[in-house]
């Protein structure tokens, strides 16, 4: 009687996952097609297929792109990373220079001490903007990475649906195995991520715009007050590429 319950038990445990397993096999094969299959369909039937590959190639290459763009920001964050250590570092020696000056008691070194007390401190704060918008563009160009993956994965979905259009239209039955509907969907899906991916990309390119506007503003009334201000490679991008 135990027996007979447990191998019912094994039985259903088995089927369920037999149907699992085939449920997944369906969805992963629902919205791809078997290259091979593509072999058979004449090169005149392949166009749709020729263009969507160069999208898809288009699309790597943005991808390999954005993560080069994050590197090169990235060497940008840590030059300003440096500076503002540096200028800190300046603004310190500059305030021990004006203890010592006021200890001493004489008007002209206190003079001096606090020119350039008030020197460091501008170019402390430079260069405190300016690690903000580095930090920034690297943020950005971060979900501007992932933005390329999402239109990758579009590029990707759009091209195994021209790879089925071109099956079926070649009357090869072994269409018949497969849906347009799913493929429709895979592409419809993948360019909704993708203007997620988007939107993301404007959210933090407008804050980015911003914390540049703000360096800037601060470097040029430090030059126009006779500072040096921080220089460095600028590395902002000017909106993602389409």
């Amino acid at each position: 009687m135990v027996q007979a319950s447990w191998r019912r038990v094994l039985v259903g445990i088995s089927g369920a996952v037999l149907l699992g397993l085939g449920g997944c096999s369906s969805t992963r094969s629902s919205a791809r097609v078997n290259e091979e299959w593509l072999a058979r369909v004449p090169e005149a039937q392949l166009e749709g297929v020729r263009q969507a590959q160069l999208v898809q190639k288009k699309a790597t290459d943005e991808v390999t792109r954005a993560k080069v763009a994050i590197q090169d920001a990235k060497h940008a964050q840590e030059i300003a990373r440096r500076n503002e250590e540096a200028a800190r570092a300046h603004k310190k020696a500059s305030e021990v220079a004006m203890a010592g000056a006021r200890s001493k008691g004489q008007s002209t070194d206190i003079a001096q001490a606090q020119e350039y007390v008030r020197r460091a401190d501008q170019e402390s704060s430079v260069a405190q903007a300016e690690v903000g918008f580095r930090d920034q563009a690297v943020s950005t160009l971060e979900a501007l990475e992932r933005m390329r993956a999402r239109e990758l994965a579009v590029a990707d979905a759009e091209l195994a649906q021209q790879q089925y259009l071109a099956l079926q239209r070649s009357g090869d039955l072994r269409a018949q195995q497969l849906s347009g509907a799913d493929f429709a969907k895979a592409v419809a899906d993948a360019k909704s991520k993708a203007a997620e991916a988007q939107r993301e990309v404007d959210a933090h390119l407008q804050k980015e715009r911003l914390a540049q506007a703000q360096w800037q503003q601060l470097r040029d009334q430090t030059q126009g007050y006779g500072g040096s201000g921080t220089q460095g490679p600028s590395s902002v991008p000017q909106g993602p590429v389409k």
